[in-house]
């Protein structure tokens, strides 16, 4: 087997196996391999400096176009 064959192999190698792999079933491949999260969001960070600057443009580019809805 080629470096690249092996190399593949070993990255799909903790999935389990299923329809997906003979056709494109992304359906099948996350019923299978889909595990939920039941820890907390400690592992979470902050926005950076850069994410928290641009929102802020962001927002701002926005704003003006923001009208209030009529009922």
């Amino acid at each position: 087997m080629s470096t690249h064959n092996e190399k593949q192999a070993a990255a799909w190698a903790s999935f389990a196996e299923g329809e997906w792999q003979n056709s494109v079933n992304v359906r099948d491949f996350i019923q299978k391999n889909y595990t939920p999260y039941e820890g907390d969001e400690s592992f979470l960070s902050g926005a950076s400096e850069a994410t928290t600057a641009l929102w802020t443009r962001s927002w701002k580019a926005l704003s003006w176009k923001t009208v209030p809805m009529r009922r």
